[in-house]
């Protein structure tokens, strides 16, 4: 006996679903859309599916109707929901074309799944093992299922309690939306244990409620046309627009989350984020001074960073974690160092080469002077002259390595470098100590400038005749090894320490500019400076430098470039 109503109710549902769909389908370029059309024309469809087959207008086993509720439409409405809810808040991965795919792969191993189970448990088919592996399968699927719609339900709650991203109303209406479709499989199993047809009235009502607010969201609101409020989102992509590296973490110092330049600039693998610690990807002290800067390891070598350290509170108060901020203040650094440097060559050496040339000159201008002594009084004073001229080519130098805004990132060997340098000596015995190549990642010209700048203070600084040199290359696995030996005096203990602590004061300070410029270049360089002594007499001065082959350029808006 054919009943008409239920087939009239059956049009009905379907359709609410078509027009939805279509009403949706409008608004495409807004987030959830098609996800949220897809789902509207899947219910209405299993709704009909129902009406028709109560109807007698086509002829379904209603036995079959039922595994096809729990089969295929359960399923798949699961994955279309999550997939909804994390394009409509914004909460999740964005749906793209590869994840589509895992959506349909997911739900058709489902199916499949479930279905060789339910073959099985019925009699239909005989599986043997394959049938104890399909039942496990279909359990842990199934349980996967729920588990993601529940998901959507749990994002779209916190989205209007906690982050104040949606209305409460609008977040009301799809978490009623939400619950009937995640809680389907319960209602086919409350209404199977009343007996009889009531499986399907019972199945019918909630997957009809649901369309009905499908279709009331999309003809009586707006939330599509203003979606979710995009407070979360402005702010993580405000976390990664800033230009210092910023690391989140727990109680515990796990990461909870980073920024990109905080992934670029330690490192950070972003796949297995919560395996890691701050003391994996950075050694920053317990607890870090707001003004005194921390030198930490880089992708682009030992950087000096300013630490700014939050507290990350709920809102009653309770500290769940704390957020770092790493401010880069090598450069500030440097320059700083260097108006010491030139504030003291310019009051000091300069000031009394000067008056040395000057006091030289006055005696030869009154032709009061043999012409021998006034010979050696012009040596004096050439050499004076020469001195500052070297001196102005120091700092003309140190002002290439400070003003570029990156240093060159190129394929180094250091052994051909070293060559140049020593080929380049005239007034010293250089030995080369080097393995047939040593390559790194570096700036060339800045590399062959520190080179350079160590040879030549190691013979201007000599009370030998004739100066020996050596220079020694070696590589450290991840980057290279420069050591530069003499047989002077050595250099005094305060001029290393000077140059170590980084700063000048009126009563201690270096006694030229070169070392200066060396330590600068390596430290732009990202590397490391030494010194040794060597036995019986003579000083050594080591740079470990690293290789940037995978490292990036600085930002030249960088806070502290």
């Amino acid at each position: 006996m054919i009943r008409l109503a239920w087939a009239a109710v059956g049009v009905v549902v379907l359709g609410t679903g078509v027009l939805t769909a279509g009403r949706t389908a409008r608004r495409h370029d807004h987030p959830g859309v098609i996800p949220y059309a897809l789902l509207a024309v899947l219910l209405a469809g299993l709704g009909t599916t129902i009406a028709f087959s109560r109807s007698g207008l086509v002829p379904i086993e209603l036995d079959a109707v039922s595994e096809l509720l729990l089969i295929g439409g359960y399923a798949f409405a699961s994955l279309l929901w999550i997939a909804f809810v994390f394009e409509y808040t914004g909460r999740g991965p964005a749906i793209t074309p590869r994840r589509w795919v895992g959506i349909v792969l997911l739900g058709g191993l489902t199916v499949t799944s479930t279905a060789l189970t339910w073959g099985q448990q019925t009699g239909r088919v005989r599986l043997e093992a394959l049938g104890q592996v399909s039942y496990l399968t279909t359990f842990v699927l199934q349980v996967a299922v729920f588990s993601l719609g529940l998901l959507g339900v749990v994002l779209l709650v916190r989205s209007a309690v906690t982050y104040d991203d949606l209305p409460l109303g609008s977040a009301a209406v799809f978490v009623l939306a939400g619950v009937g479709i995640t809680f389907l499989p319960l209602a086919i199993g409350y209404g199977g244990q009343l007996g009889g047809e009531s499986i399907y009235r019972v199945v019918f009502l909630q997957l009809t409620i649901v369309v009905g607010v499908f279709a009331w969201i999309a003809f009586g609101t707006d939330a599509f046309e203003r979606g979710a409020a995009t407070g979360h989102l402005a702010r993580e992509t405000a976390l990664d627009a800033m230009s210092a590296p910023v690391i989140v973490v727990d109680r515990s110092g796990r990461l909870l989350d980073v920024n990109r330049v905080a992934t670029e600039t330690f490192g950070i693998e972003t796949t297995r984020l919560r395996n890691q610690s701050l003391a994996d990807v950075a050694a920053v002290p317990a607890n870090p001074s707001d003004e005194q800067p921390i030198t930490l390891q880089t992708t682009a070598g030992r950087r000096d960073f300013v630490i700014e350290r939050t507290r990350v509170a709920d809102t009653d108060g309770d500290v769940l974690g704390r957020a770092y901020r790493f401010q880069d203040v090598t450069d500030r650094e440097i320059r700083e160092q260097r108006l010491q440097v030139l504030n003291r060559v310019i009051r000091h050496n300069l000031r009394n080469d000067l008056d040395a040339i000057r006091g030289f000159a006055e005696p030869i201008r009154d032709e009061d002077l043999p012409a021998e002594e006034a010979g050696q009084y012009f040596d004096r004073i050439g050499t004076l002259a020469t001195e500052l001229a070297d001196l102005a080519d120091t700092v003309e130098r140190s002002g290439r390595v400070l003003t570029e805004v990156y240093l060159e990132r190129e394929r180094c060997d250091l052994v051909a470098i070293a060559r140049t340098v020593a080929e380049g000596v005239t007034d010293a015995d250089v030995t080369l100590d080097v393995p047939d190549d040593v390559e790194i990642w570096s700036d060339r010209d800045a590399i062959e400038l520190l080179l350079d700048e160590l040879v030549e203070n190691a013979v201007t600084h000599t009370d030998r005749t004739t100066p020996s040199v050596t220079i020694r290359v070696r590589s450290t696995g991840g980057g290279g090894r420069i050591e530069v030996a003499d047989d002077g005096p050595g250099i005094p203990p305060e001029e290393q320490a000077v140059l170590l602590e980084g700063e000048e004061t009126p009563v201690r300070h270096g006694s030229g500019i070169g070392l200066w410029l060396v330590y600068w270049t390596v430290t732009r360089l990202g590397g490391d400076l030494s010194f040794d002594k060597r036995d019986p007499r003579g000083s050594a001065v080591r740079i470990d430098l690293p290789g940037f082959q995978d490292s990036i350029r600085p930002d030249p808006t960088a806070e502290g470039s």
